[in-house]
């Protein structure tokens, strides 16, 4: 077993081009809603059960095309200026599109504008990984779009990494560190236990995942991390998920909560890093960084879940800001720099690690 892991770390360092002394760096966009001014140009013929659930979406269509008009557009460039000699990937964690579509076909066309456009104007020349997010797998029939999803992204994926992607959860490697992407929604979870496991023994283990494997501030939607529910009826595979991971002292990167918070937690013998990060750049203010609410007294208060992770909590910092993120390794060192909104100047360092 360990000669096995050896070799699958050495053939990490030989793809990659990376030593274990490298410096290197990943560009990130939160959630982006990717959409078109025009809602009938990705939305027509959409229609849903629940009346106020659709006017819902349909507000979210109209602020997609607002945002896009002009501020989103600004804050992908600014992103792009951070690209370097040094950067590996560019990285968005799910909620690419708005979803919402009518048919397989709209939905795979929606997939594949938003990929190439952000790949053209961040950064043409380097992969681009997209995980997958809630929206990327909405429409009339979720189940369609789920299909389309993984029809487009699987291959997609494959060609960016130059590695065959088979399912929408998968491992690749930049030389000593692991990058395991996973699919919040997935019900196979020992597929899941057998990729973090797989990266065990690794320098670095990032978790790339739409949803938080927190608990979030959010009265309404507290629950919609990894394995949450409401009635916590997975509170026995969550515990096991956490375990894992911090087992793994993991470093997860995520987004849906349309927020930047940093959460550090000890607990179950280990350490989990988890940064939150967000695109979805609504309203101008959204480009004013403030932290409101830090520290484990911070950490919401909506529901007894919260108080099994509070005493855990060795830093916590909450912002409703939003921009663009540049991880950044070096050694045993990892930050993630945020950039509010277009911001040319660095906002705020995040120590990692």
């Amino acid at each position: 077993m360990r000669r096995l892991l050896f070799l699958s770390l050495l053939a990490g360092l030989l793809f990659s081009g990376c030593s274990s002394r490298e410096k290197y760096s990943v560009v990130i966009l939160g959630d982006t809603h990717y959409d078109a001014a025009d809602p009938e140009f990705y939305h027509a013929g959409y229609s849903d059960p629940k009346p106020f659930r659709e006017a819902a979406h349909r507000k979210e269509f109209v602020r997609n095309g607002e945002m896009w008009a002009d501020r989103c557009l600004r804050l992908v460039d600014r992103a792009a200026g951070l690209v370097g000699k040094d950067t590996r990937y560019v990285l968005q964690v799910g909620d690419l599109i708005q979803g919402d579509t009518a048919d397989s076909t709209t939905h795979v066309r929606f997939l594949d504008d938003a990929v190439n456009f952000l790949k053209a104007r961040v950064a043409p020349g380097l992969p681009f990984v997209s995980i997958n997010g809630n929206h990327d797998r909405r429409g009339v029939d979720d189940a369609h779009c789920r299909r389309a999803y993984k029809a487009y992204m699987m291959p997609r994926v494959s060609q960016e990494l130059g590695q065959k992607i088979t399912h929408t959860s998968y491992l690749f490697r930049q030389g000593p560190d692991a990058f395991v992407a996973i699919n919040y929604a997935s019900t196979n979870l020992e597929g899941i236990k057998s990729l973090l496991e797989e990266a065990r023994g690794s320098r670095h283990v990032f978790v790339l995942i739409h949803t938080p494997v927190f608990p979030f501030d959010d009265p309404d939607i507290y629950h919609w991390f990894f394995l949450g529910k409401r009635d916590d009826s997975r509170a026995q595979e969550r515990r096991e998920m956490r375990a894992l991971l911090a087992s793994l002292n993991a470093i997860v990167l995520c987004g849906h909560t349309h927020d930047t918070e940093l959460l550090d937690w000890e607990g179950d013998g280990g350490r989990i890093t988890q940064m939150t990060m967000s695109s979805v750049w609504e309203a101008d203010s959204l480009a004013n960084y403030t932290v409101k609410h830090s520290g484990a007294d911070g950490y919401p208060h909506y529901a007894p879940i919260f108080d099994e992770y509070r005493p855990g909590i060795k830093r916590y910092l909450w912002s409703d800001a939003v921009g663009s993120y540049k991880l950044i390794v070096k050694g045993s060192r990892v930050y993630i720099d945020f950039y509010a909104g277009d911001s040319r100047r660095r906002t705020e360092r995040f120590i990692i690690r």
